[in-house]
């Protein structure tokens, strides 16, 4: 028999004025079976320590457990409520607050599984999985850049959208010195090598964009990629046709760990005849 749920994603989110965020948890209730669930990720989650590598471990963990106290509280109170009442609570609970955890919008499904099954199936989906995601891997790329960047003070590089024609892209390290220069670093740890060629076509199609409408010149692009780490030739096959194909339309591409790569392309950026890669 199937039952109306709703459900939220819970949130931690350290840096408000980044916006960024990882998905911890998830929140639902069946309100006409009186049903609210909850699944947390572990105190001791080193891939949202890792991801926001300023983050102290015990901030996440002290975060964690008072989140973990309130929902049991709530699960533990709605046993005596009313369907009105569970939704309201819902409502209420899922509120915008400037806190370190936030929830999403409410989401709503009708699906034929028990409260239980469902919060289980949601945590997998929308949180473990979430880490697998060739995005998670690129903004912890991006972090690693941005950290070394700071390290050696090449603060120029910040996070900027470039508009061309018809659309606008965001993109994460952008410094605007005496041209526009710009560091996107690509993961392709797919599990199916058409998916590595998508991704890369993606990216090819909006650099082309920016290059025709003269937003962004190919020379003043550096792609630090991470291909595939499983032993597949298949996979490492589409990799290295990437890498062909990236540099046979003029992108400089470098792997994702190479430092002195990407200190030379951000010192000459503030040079006045831009970057060269070297051979």
């Amino acid at each position: 028999m199937k039952t109306l749920y709703q459900y939220a994603i819970v949130r931690f989110l350290p840096h408000a004025e980044t916006g960024e965020f990882a998905n911890v948890g998830i929140v639902l209730c069946a309100p006409e079976q009186a049903a609210f669930e909850f699944r947390l990720a572990p105190t001791r989650f080193a891939r949202v320590t890792d991801f926001f590598e300023d983050v102290e471990g015990k901030l996440y963990k002290t975060t964690i457990t008072t989140v973990q106290n309130e929902l049991k509280r709530i699960k533990d109170y709605t046993t005596t409520v009313l369907p009105k009442e569970l939704v309201a609570m819902m409502q209420e609970l899922v509120r915008p607050r400037e806190t370190l955890v936030r929830y999403s919008d409410l989401r709503t499904m009708y699906v034929d599984k028990k409260p239980a099954e469902l919060a289980d199936h949601l945590f997998e989906q929308l949180v473990h999985r979430t880490f697998l995601t060739e995005e998670y891997q690129e903004q912890l790329m991006v972090r690693a850049i941005r950290a070394q960047l700071k390290t050696e003070k090449l603060t120029h590089f910040k996070k900027q959208a470039l508009a061309g024609r018809y659309d606008e892209i965001t993109f994460p390290l952008v410094a605007k010195t005496n041209d526009t220069f710009v560091i996107r670093p690509l993961a392709f740890q797919h599990k199916n090598a058409t998916k590595i060629m998508d991704h890369a076509q993606t990216w090819l199609g909006r650099f082309g964009r920016l290059a025709q409408n003269d937003v962004l010149k190919k020379d003043n692009i550096l792609l630090p990629l991470q291909g595939p780490t499983q032993t597949n030739t298949k996979l490492a096959g589409a990799f290295k046709e990437v890498e062909r194909e990236f540099a046979q339309f003029g992108l400089h591409t470098i792997r994702h760990n190479d430092t002195q790569a990407i200190t030379a392309f951000a010192k000459q950026a503030l040079t006045a005849d831009g970057f060269h890669l070297a051979h």
